[in-house]
């Protein structure tokens, strides 16, 4: 996970947060994407959900449609690759604004939509602890080198 420079602008990540109906935040390295529709009707408040990385944007299209199939299509999506930590969204605000879009459209249900966004922060808190102890361990991971062969090691 990176949490350097690349070219990262936050603004316009808020941006595409507070324009989109429908928000993915995928982590690449978790092999998860935080799903956020802020869209609502009569049957129920905003989804908030992890689910898995879409293979396409017409694949993101078809799980929203069997996740919601009493939605139309979303006017627009939004996919936000994050590199960073997870900790990171809190710490750039990108958590709280994400929040605040959600309680906006919650129509009375923002007590449920905040408990089911929270639960999905410490499950991604959760799938990231899990990756950083399975690369520790070297659980899934190979080495680049390897101690033998390494001269004067």
């Amino acid at each position: 996970m990176m949490d350097g420079d690349d070219g990262f602008d936050i603004a316009e990540v808020l941006q595409n947060i507070d324009e989109a109906q429908v928000v993915t935040l995928y982590f690449p390295v978790l092999a998860t994407t935080l799903l956020v529709d802020t869209r609502t009707d009569a049957s129920g408040p905003p989804l908030v959900r992890l689910v898995p990385i879409a293979e396409s944007a017409q694949d993101r299209f078809s799980s929203l449609t069997e996740l919601r199939p009493q939605l139309s299509r979303p006017q627009s999506i939004t996919m936000i690759p994050w590199l960073r930590r997870v900790e990171s969204l809190t710490v750039l605000g990108v958590w709280q604004h994400l929040l605040a879009r959600l309680e906006d459209s919650a129509n009375g249900n923002a007590i449920a939509v905040r408990a089911a966004a929270d639960a999905c922060l410490c499950e991604l808190q959760e799938l990231e602890r899990r990756e950083f102890a399975a690369a520790i361990n070297g659980d899934e991971y190979r080495t680049l080198w390897s101690r033998n062969g390494l001269s004067g090691a």
